[in-house]
């Protein structure tokens, strides 16, 4: 090494030190001050403690990057505030956000499952009683097709496409009434 980095290496150890010293320095003159401020921002001992704590990371971060504050009180003073206004807003989001986390419905039962099951075989049974082309059209239906674009699909018209869902659904009403399926 060069005795000129050896100087900067120096002067380096010696600013870091400085920086110790008056971080040091300002903690014990501030902290007391900034924590009441905070405790009486929060009404918690705890947060108000670490909100100080966090405060003086910030600050510390900012003289190792040369941006020390012209005015530390100040300067923590409005930083412990704006990490009050975010710890509440973190609060609110969180609080908000909960219910949404909770699933209330994990599993539905054993008996809404068979009672399912059951119901879906009925239907499918009854659905199996009609004609493919009757089957398809009162499923398309079901889906959310419009008996125009069911006519579109199946090359009937408007007219003939409405009346053979009708009597479609009107055998397949008749089916689920026999098998104790109604609404």
């Amino acid at each position: 090494m060069t005795s000129d980095s050896l100087i900067q290496l120096s002067q380096m150890a010696t600013s870091v030190e400085g920086q110790d010293d008056q971080l040091d320095l300002i903690f014990r003159t501030h902290a007391a001050a900034l924590r009441g401020r905070l405790l009486a921002m929060t009404r918690d001992p705890a947060v108000a403690d670490d909100l100080v704590s966090e405060a003086f990371l910030r600050l510390a971060s900012e003289m190792r990057a040369g941006r020390t504050p012209l005015d530390p009180p100040a300067w923590l003073r409005r930083v412990g505030s704006n990490l009050v206004v975010s710890r509440a807003r973190h609060a609110t989001v969180a609080t908000k956000a909960m219910p949404g986390l909770l699933d209330r419905e994990v599993a539905s039962s054993p008996e809404d499952e068979v009672l399912d099951r059951e119901r879906d075989r009925v239907l499918h049974d009854a659905l199996a009683t009609l004609g493919v082309d009757d089957r398809e059209i009162v499923v398309m239906a079901a889906r959310g097709y419009r008996p125009e674009e069911i006519a579109g699909v199946i090359g009937k018209t408007g007219q003939a496409t409405r009346t053979r869902l009708c009597r479609a659904r009107g055998r397949l009403r008749e089916r689920l009434v026999l098998a104790g399926l109604t609404a």
